[in-house]
This record gives structure tokens, C-alpha cells and sequence, in this order.
């Protein structure tokens, strides 16, 4: 198995960009710094990180710190105890003769925290005794007197020593009081860094992009605010979308005013973007040989292939390493197996080789993606030995596997075909003569780019066996799921957002166009989140007609989502769907009679829409 860690291993070969940003980060030159480290979710940033920080540990002036942000998610005010976390980190690696200066600092913190708990919980019982008027307290605590006393004493000696401690007389309500203490404490942290055996401190933040909206912006304005001072460079590893998406959520769009407020929070934030680049194809047909490879080697000798690899520079090479290269390599190292040796690594290897390619561009170049589709294969070839020992043919449950990542409701439909299996199975087999003939028409699903390569891969003649046995030990699949987006690309991920976001039909025409520069890939994720949007009848009409004008390939799929659909049309709908009608009525005459027998479409309102096409 392979879990879903940061890798102690560069199987992604992530050292380049390693070695530059660590020596950004250890250059006293560039501080105060933030790099903003920019990859989907599953590509590999923990594993960059990892790396990154056994560059700098080496470095004798440079300390570094990790900090996973999902930690503190669950803290009632996770500005102080990242903070405090930060501190007590510095405290332990620096000097002894600086402990002192972030013990100071992390008591400060304390007040902080204890002064955010006094104003949110206690001070409104301060206030009512304070004004002569304790009735509404009482009325509101419970317990005996002693109790009650025991409160406000609590309250008022808090709010007292956080203001002798630390906030003195100053009014901390007043908005100019809560800059000088952030101006206060920045000044006592950069004084607390200033030691003559420590040029650099690099501070790397990860895991961001799992935190809730209003967390990622806490973090990353305490970052900005109380942080970064001279001698620090934090580096912080997210999901920009993630990150674009939490600044929309806190400071939404500005009504009449197109300006990008996620992009310059962002800007003004991190100061050095670097981008993680999404695996090429052949990145991830690499990738998966070599995940293979590692499970069957000795942890040593997978570390030797992959510095060979590397030093023979064959992941820039225009062609995927082969299994050949991959056994020659081995054999020339004198690399050691582990337990079932280089016979069983081959049965596997040779699977996986003849399907990797189609894999590859289902992946869409994310390794964590890569990992969960071989862990489900082994444990599923794993399944298949238990049921029906060696009755089960693994190409054909690898295959089956692979539709069903591509996509399930063809995954669905084949099931269903295979039930009528007799000698064979004939409508799969009807489909795959047309899709080769290239005169397929109804069965339009069945012949896009991807699932022609999968129809491509071995067994190709899969009509000629019975398939119950593989279907039942993927049974799981055989229910619509939710849809995983987490290996679609960025620019999919974008246009998602933006067709949630869109408020007029104006905005439309920009998205149509973004939308017809993706990948036939990418489109498909587009509207394997749509259509079931439409089913719900959570997608605005003006979305739903000019994405059925403008995508061909998807007007089916529109159409039998819009009769699926539970939501009655409503007569400001009717313009919608004439310029629907208008652009197909062929298709759509159907769909909107059956919508009249379900009830959800009058017939008063399918004239209004014909009688209109009449008159254009």
C-alpha cells in the first residue's frame, strides 16, 4: 500500500525546485520573505517541503520550522496559538542566552489569549457591575454567591492584569491602541531573532488549503501582521484556489467594480508565487511504474534506481521509462527485492504498464490520485484472490477499474449490458464496432478521445467474457457517488467557481469562452459537477441554456437532467428555455413533453415557448 504521506523518497523529482527555493529562503538579503508554494490538492507540496527542510537543516545559521496549519483548525482563536506554537518551536532551537526574550514573548501571548477569552466571555460582567447595575449578570450566572463573586473577581483581575501586563492604560478598543500592541509585539519578536548565531529563521506552513475559509485568512494575516519581520521567510504550501476561494468568502466581489480582490490579497500576502506544475501524462506513467517498483524493492536500493534515474536525467527525456529500462537498471545496481521478488513484480508491473497510459490521463497529473487508484487495484486483486482464487483475470478487473475512475455512469450502463450476457455480450459489443467504425451516433458517451483509448486496452474483445464476478467485486461503484474533484485540474476548478458565481447572463459569455479553451478532459469534469447541479435544480436557467448552446457533446445529458429534475419551470424560465428550443428543438420537443406528464412544465407555458418559435 501507499499512503498518503509526504514521501521520504523524490520519486516526483521535486529536488530542482527544492534547491531553489532553499537557497531563496536562507538568504538574509531577501528577509522578511513569504513564498507561496502553489500546487492542487495531492501534488506533492508536503513532499517538496520535506525536501526543502533537509536543504536548510544542514544550514548551521538557518533555523527551520514546520507548522501544519489544519492543526489548529478546531482553536477558538488560532491567530494566538499559531503564534505561540512559532514561539515555543524558536525557544527550543535558539541559544540559550535568547530563551529568555521568547519566554517573554510567549507570556505576552498569553495576555492575548486571556484577553480575547475576558472581553468575549466575562467582560459584559465587569461592565454590569462596573455600572452600578449587577442584577442582569446575576440573573444570567449560576451558582451560589461565592460563585458568582468568585466570576467577577475572575473577570475584573484578568482585564486588569492584561491591562497593567501589556495593553497598560491604553483603551483596547481603540483602534489605534490594537496597532501599537501589534506594533509592540512585531518589535519585540524581531529584537527576540536578533542573535549573532542565527542569520535566517525559514518558517514552513502547510496544510493551509484544509482549513475553513475564515481560518485561512487568520493564518495568513497573522503571518503579515505579527510575523514577518527581518531574519524570517515563511513559506507557505496551498491550493491558490482554495486560498482565492476563503478571500472571495470574506470579501466578496464589489458590486459595479471589477476588480480582482482575491489576486491582489494574494499579492500583497506573498511576495515570491512559486507554482508546483501538474504532472505531464508521461510524468504520471512514470510515476505509477515507479510506485510499483518501490513496493517490491528494498527501501535502500528503490533510493539507488531512483538517484540513477535522476542522474541519467531520464524524467526530461521525451519518452515514459519502460519496464525493460526499469528491470535493467535493477539488474546493473545489483538492487535486493523484497519478500516475492522480481517474478511477482513483474506479473504486477505488466498490468499496470499496459494500462497506464489511459490511467495517466484520467490522473490529470496528481500523484495523490496516482497512489488511491493503484491502492484500489492491489486491494481489489487482493479481493478477487480471497473470493475466486485464480479464476479472476487482473487485465480485465484493471480495465474495469479504469472505466469506472473515467466514468462511472458508463461504469453503470456496461453492468447493466453484461447482465443480458448470453454468449456475449452484445450491446457492448454492437458499441465497440461503431465507436471503431467510427459511425457510432447514439452511443456518443462511448466515443470521446479517452474512453476510444480505454476501448483500446487489453482485453479489447471484452464482450466475449462474462463480467459478473469483476462487477461484484467492485459493487461499491455500481451507486452514483459523489464526484471527487480533487484530481481536477486548476483551470476546471476555475471555471466550477465561476459559473457558481455568476449573477447575469453577461458574465456568461466570458466563462463560455474560458470553458471552450479546456481540454475535452477538463470539460468532462466541468460537467460531471453540473448535471447533477441541474438534477437538484441548484443551477441558474441562464447557466443551463448557454452552456446547452454552446456544448454540443452535452445537450443528452441537459436534457435528461432537465427531466430529472424535481423543480417546477416558472414563467420567468421561459425565455430560457425558448432560446433552447430555438437552438434544438429536435432534441428538446421530448424532454419538454415529458416534463408536462411529470408536472413540472405546463402546457400553456410549452405553447408560449413553440408559438414563439413559430414566429422567429
Amino acid at each position: 500500500m501507499w499512503l498518503d504521506n509526504a514521501s521520504d523518497i523524490d520519486i516526483l523529482f521535486y529536488e530542482p525546485y527544492a534547491r531553489i527555493i532553499a537557497d531563496i529562503a536562507k538568504n538574509e538579503k531577501y528577509n522578511p520573505l513569504t513564498i507561496g508554494v502553489f500546487g492542487l490538492w495531492g501534488a506533492g507540496k508536503s513532499t517538496l517541503l520535506k525536501l526543502i527542510n533537509e536543504k536548510l537543516e544542514s544550514q548551521e545559521e538557518t533555523i527551520c520550522v514546520t507548522i501544519n496549519a489544519w492543526m489548529f483548525e478546531s482553536y477558538d482563536d488560532a491567530k494566538m496559538a499559531i503564534i505561540e506554537a512559532l514561539l515555543l518551536e524558536l525557544k527550543e532551537k535558539f541559544p540559550d542566552d535568547a530563551k529568555k526574550k521568547f519566554g517573554k514573548l510567549i507570556k505576552r501571548v498569553d495576555w492575548f489569549k486571556l484577553g480575547t477569552k475576558a472581553v468575549s466571555t466575562l467582560a459584559p460582567v465587569v461592565a454590569s457591575v462596573a455600572m452600578g447595575n449587577p442584577l442582569p449578570m446575576l440573573l444570567n450566572v449560576t451558582g451560589n454567591a461565592e460563585e458568582i463573586g468568585n466570576t467577577v473577581k475572575s473577570a475584573a483581575n484578568s482585564i486588569q492584569s492584561l491591562k497593567d501586563e501589556y495593553w497598560k492604560e491604553e483603551d483596547v478598543s481603540n483602534d489605534e491602541s490594537r496597532i501599537n500592541n501589534i506594533r509592540k509585539f512585531r518589535g519585540e519578536f524581531s529584537d527576540a531573532l536578533k542573535n549573532d548565531d542565527i542569520k535566517n529563521v525559514v518558517v514552513m506552513i502547510d496544510d493551509l488549503d484544509r482549513c475553513r475559509p475564515e481560518r485561512i485568512i487568520e493564518i495568513l494575516e497573522v503571518i503579515k501582521l505579527f510575523l514577518s519581520v527581518d531574519r524570517t521567510t515563511f513559506i507557505i504550501a496551498a491550493d491558490e484556489n482554495v486560498i482565492k476561494y476563503s478571500i472571495r468568502e470574506k470579501y466578496p466581489p464589489m458590486n459595479g467594480f471589477d476588480v480582482e480582490l482575491d489576486k491582489e490579497y494574494i499579492e500583497k500576502i506573498i511576495q515570491l508565487p512559486i507554482y508546483i506544475p501538474e504532472l505531464s501524462a508521461k510524468d504520471i506513467q512514470n510515476y505509477l511504474l515507479l510506485l510499483v517498483t518501490q513496493s517490491y524493492l528494498e527501501q535502500e536500493s528503490f533510493k539507488q534506481l531512483i538517484d540513477k534515474i535522476f542522474e541519467e536525467k531520464r524524467t526530461i527525456s521525451g519518452d515514459v521509462i519502460t519496464l525493460e529500462e526499469i528491470n535493467k537498471l535493477i539488474d546493473e545496481l545489483g538492487l535486493n527485492w523484497q519478500d516475492g521478488g522480481k517474478t511477482v513484480f513483474n506479473e504486477t508491473a505488466k498490468i499496470i504498464d499496459e494500462i497506464r497510459e489511459i490511467v495517466a490521463s484520467t490522473l490529470k497529473g496528481n500523484p495523490r490520485q496516482a497512489k488511491r487508484f493503484l491502492n484500489t487495484f492491489i486491494t481489489k486483486r487482493q479481493l478477487a484472490k480471497i473470493y475466486y482464487g485464480d479464476e479472476i483475470d487482473i487485465s480485465i478487473l484493471a480495465k474495469l477499474l479504469v472505466l469506472q475512475k473515467l466514468d462511472n455512469d458508463l461504469f453503470i450502463q456496461l453492468n447493466e449490458w453484461n447482465k443480458e450476457f448470453d454468449t456475449e455480450n452484445v450491446k457492448f459489443k454492437e458499441m465497440r464496432m461503431a465507436v471503431a467504425q467510427g459511425t457510432t451516433v447514439e452511443q456518443e458517451p462511448w466515443a470521446t478521445p479517452q474512453i476510444k483509448k480505454w476501448l483500446d486496452c487489453k482485453p479489447i474483445e471484452l464482450e466475449k467474457y462474462p463480467l459478473e464476478r469483476y462487477f461484484y467485486l467492485t459493487r461499491e461503484n455500481l451507486k452514483n457517488s459523489n464526484i471527487d474533484q480533487s484530481g481536477f485540474s486548476s483551470n476546471t476548478k476555475d471555471i466550477l467557481v465561476r459559473i457558481g458565481n455568476a449573477q447575469s447572463g453577461g458574465q456568461m459569455t466570458a466563462i463560455i469562452n474560458a470553458a471552450k479553451e479546456l481540454s475535452s478532459v477538463e470539460i468532462g469534469d466541468v460537467f460531471k459537477v453540473v448535471i447533477p447541479k441541474i438534477e437538484k435544480g441548484d443551477l441558474k436557467f441562464f447557466v443551463i441554456r448557454d452552456l446547452f448552446i454552446n456544448f454540443e457533446r452535452f445537450k443528452g445529458k441537459i436534457s435528461e437532467a432537465l427531466l430529472k429534475s424535481n423543480s417546477k419551470i416558472k414563467v420567468g424560465d421561459i425565455p430560457v428555455l425558448r432560446a433552447m428550443y430555438q437552438n434544438d428543438s429536435e432534441r428538446l420537443e421530448e424532454t419538454l413533453q415529458k416534463m408536462i406528464e411529470k408536472g413540472t412544465l405546463s402546457q400553456k407555458m410549452l405553447d408560449d415557448i413553440k408559438a414563439q418559435q413559430k414566429k422567429g
